[in-house]
């Protein structure tokens, strides 16, 4: 039976359960009614070059994240613009007596199996304004576990998002952050967010419809307004 050890948050809280508060639907039509979103047919326009994050590595059993529930995981909120893809990396899972991954590695070098090193993908980022949470510095880089190659938003020099990121804290992760399709916004037409995810439940497809679309302003209201935890 395939089996996938992962170090990187994202686990996390696919795994935690937070109680969380609603949304409305009045912010959404107070948006429209504005005229400061953008249409749909800009929307699907833009799709084209920031496509939608989708699907589920088949070696790995999760649920859908809301946005609130990786804030509440998160370091903050950022602002950045992607400078250039990094070469991937590996890290070493903890072998410390008694935890987990020192049980695990002592049961496969048992069965003569190589210890999972996950590897990541990163980006190095410029980060234009820290929205929420701890400081982060202007350079560093962002990274997801390679296991999600094809999930999470695949990035490129030039595109600028709103993310909710996580401080590394293992070998080569230190001095980055993870971040998430769950928490994730590109910035496009300058001024506007379009989601990197969408989602399937109720609770997604709400929040989705109240942010999807609108100014990067508005947006990080809702974020600094949103209720946590």
């Amino acid at each position: 039976m395939p089996r996938v050890k992962m170090t990187c948050w994202l686990l996390s809280i696919v795994l935690a359960l937070v109680s969380l508060s609603g949304c409305s639907s009045p912010f959404y039509e107070s948006f429209n009614a504005a005229g400061s979103r953008l249409s749909f047919d800009r929307m699907k326009e833009l799709r084209k070059e920031y496509p939608l994050s989708t699907g589920v590595p088949a070696t790995i059993n999760m649920r859908e994240v809301s946005f609130n529930e990786v804030m509440a995981f998160g370091d903050g909120v950022v602002v950045a613009e992607v400078v250039k893809v990094l070469p991937s990396f590996r890290v070493e899972l903890s072998t410390k007596p008694g935890t987990p991954e020192r049980k695990m590695a002592d049961k496969d070098r048992a069965n003569g199996i190589t210890s999972y090193q996950p590897e990541f993908i990163s980006y190095q980022v410029k980060v234009n304004e820290v929205v929420t949470g701890d400081d982060v510095p202007e350079d560093t880089f962002l990274f997801y576990n390679a296991d999600f190659a094809g999930v999470e938003p695949e990035l490129k020099p030039g595109m600028k998002i709103i993310a909710v990121v996580k401080k590394g804290t293992t070998g080569e992760q230190q001095g980055g952050y993870s971040f998430t399709r769950y928490g994730t916004y590109y910035i496009v037409d300058d001024d506007y967010v379009l989601a990197a995810y969408e989602g399937e439940s109720e609770e997604l497809r709400d929040f989705m419809e109240q942010t999807n679309g609108i100014q990067l302003d508005a947006f990080m209201d809702k974020i600094k307004n949103q209720p946590q935890g």
